[in-house]
């Protein structure tokens, strides 16, 4: 009797356990692939982790635009996060910190998708697809920030979170088929194709897909915005803190091949014996080049993150610029939210500080030391005359030193690389009957480790719209807590109803 009931009891078992598995399993074009059930602060969440969207661009396939996967045989286990693009290790804050151990692969092309476990739901969702930040340099969907189980469960959504590639290898530019530049861009472009195609399997609606975006992401939306290629593959747009018409993050075909030129150079594929070398084996001979040397060779002319390799403006992934935006009509969209952190630049300056000195005692930091910074960063984009800019802003701040100072200056890059340009594509956008929203962001995630006298920032608000300020290291505030739920509301209703 006792075995006969042990052995149904193993039976029953090993049914409900198979009937689990497979409701884990999703079918897509390419072939299966099984995730993973996860507990959330609220319910649970399937996570398909790593699901590759494209063939891996290495070999000669490095600096080309990225090719669909081809199908596979059996179950893919997509249970563990892929690896990051290669790229160098950078702390913007206790979140946002890419480390040196941390996994990277040139194999790296995969997204994530979470989607709500729920027994009696047969009626499509909603769906977002998120592009990460990084000044097209950094970050990852491997990060625990970009966690967007959260999002997905509270906002009952299918949230998919892709990844590109970065640096040289997603932006170098030669205006030729081995690297015609903006590759980091088609990789966004195959993967939101894979997300319309293959959405319906995971539950969500594919004709209600909103693309949302923080920094280069937001970035990466405005292009996409632009650009024919893209037309069709998202209804709505959340773009946080970036706007194409950023002239700091982008390139002219002039500019970008000159930033390959450099690289080529200082990875001995300009010239060979005196004689300088053909496109073709300029290519072969940064495609043999190992990982790391390129990393390396990127980072020696990109040592303030503001001389990368970015988008290609101009080139056949994006025909205009933002300067003849009025000419440019963006594919159909029917409505996009647009917000910033009310105070963007204290970030930059915190870094430019660091850069400079390591200044910690902010009181010493003077009218015209903070002018200084200013100007070396605005020298980029060509701005002559700083002097009525300065007089602007520094005008109210009663102390000739200090955080009063500091803030003022912190205002200037605000409006400079992120109030103004995000004003120029809402009235653009305006113009051509997008239903357009603003949001200005005035929280501080209290698990950050920034300076006193930081507020409201660059990405304070990342980790509240997509969940994960709930579950990243430290305890969130209860003023966090209630941000965050407001937050996904946003992104919820926004992506319902506009």
């Amino acid at each position: 009797m006792w075995v006969g009931l042990a052995l149904y009891f193993t039976v029953c078992c090993l049914v409900v356990g198979r009937s689990q598995e497979a409701a884990n399993v999703v079918h897509t074009t390419c072939g299966d692939v099984r995730g993973i059930i996860r507990s959330t602060t609220t319910g649970s969440v399937l996570a398909l982790l790593g699901i590759p969207f494209a063939e891996p661009p290495v070999g000669e396939r490095r600096f080309r635009k990225p090719m669909p996967k081809k199908p596979w045989k059996g179950v893919l286990n997509a249970t563990s996060l892929p690896p990051m693009c290669p790229q160098p290790p950078v702390k913007v804050n206790s979140h946002f910190d890419v480390k040196a151990t941390d996994p990277f692969s040139e194999d790296c092309l995969f997204l994530n998708v979470f989607k709500p476990v729920s027994k009696h739901d047969s009626t499509l969702k909603h769906v977002v697809v998120f592009v990460h930040g990084g000044a097209f340099t950094f970050g990852g969907i491997y990060l625990k920030i970009f966690d967007a189980s959260e999002l997905a469960v509270r906002g009952d959504l299918v949230v998919v979170t892709i990844a590109y590639r970065l640096g040289p290898f997603g932006f170098l530019y030669l205006g030729t088929e081995e690297a015609p530049g903006n590759m980091g861009l088609y990789d966004q472009q195959l993967a939101m194709q894979w997300v319309r195609e293959n959405v319906r399997s995971f539950g969500g609606n594919p004709d209600v897909i909103t693309a949302m975006g923080q920094s280069a992401g937001a970035m990466s939306l405005g292009i996409h915005l632009l650009s024919p290629g893209s037309a069709g593959l998202f209804r709505r747009a959340y773009m946080q803190s970036g706007s194409p018409f950023v002239s700091a993050f982008s390139s002219s075909p002039v500019e970008a091949r000159r930033k390959t030129d450099m690289l080529a150079s200082y990875l001995d594929c300009k010239e060979r014996n005196d004689r300088e070398l053909s496109v073709s084996q300029v290519i072969s001979c940064l495609q043999a080049k190992r990982v790391d040397d390129i990393v390396k060779g990127a980072r020696v002319f990109n040592a303030d993150g503001l001389n990368g390799f970015f988008p290609v403006l101009g080139g056949d992934f994006v025909l205009g610029t933002p300067d003849n935006a009025p000419a440019l009509v963006p594919h159909s969209v029917s409505d996009v939210l647009i917000s910033i952190c009310a105070a963007e630049g204290d970030f930059l300056i915190d870094h430019m500080l660091k850069l400079a000195n390591n200044i910690d005692n902010i009181q010493l930091v003077s009218k015209r030391y903070m002018a200084l910074l200013i100007k070396l960063s605005l020298a980029r984009s060509m701005i002559a005359d700083a002097e009525p800019i300065f007089e602007r802003y520094f005008r109210p701040a009663a102390a000739d030193s200090g955080v009063q100072v500091v803030h003022a200056g912190s205002d200037i890059l605000r409006d400079f690389y992120f109030g103004c340009p995000a004003r120029s594509i809402a009235q653009w956008l305006s113009a051509s009957n997008t239903s357009v929203y603003f949001l200005l962001y005035d929280e501080q995630l209290s698990t950050l480790d920034w300076p006193d006298w930081v507020r409201s920032t660059h990405g304070d608000d990342l980790a509240f719209s997509l969940g994960s300020a709930l579950v990243l290291d430290g305890h969130p505030s209860e003023g966090n807590v209630r941000a965050t739920e407001n937050l996904i509301n946003v992104v919820a209703t926004f992506s319902r109803s506009g």
